[in-house]
């Protein structure tokens, strides 16, 4: 299992999504949305009908791709 974490590095709810990973020892890639990228970023959130960031997926080993949700929901996800 991987993790795709979509973030901003000034959001603390990120930074917390990255620790949980991080502790659970678990593969993960971060895309940090900088200023220049706003209009991608709100592509995303359209896309995940998700408005706010982390916007956090899953990716199974044979590719299946699933939204998880920002940090809270990883959380509960892998039982923080």
């Amino acid at each position: 299992m991987k993790y795709v974490v979509f973030s901003k590095s000034t959001c603390p709810f990120c930074q917390r999504a990255k620790a949980i990973l991080e502790d659970k020892n678990l593969s993960y890639h971060i895309i940090d949305f900088k200023e220049g990228n706003q209009e991608i970023l709100q592509e995303m959130k359209v896309a995940a009908s998700w408005n706010t960031v982390p916007m956090i997926f899953q990716i199974a080993e044979g590719g299946e791709i699933k939204f998880v949700g920002g940090c809270s929901e990883l959380e509960s996800l892998l039982g923080v």
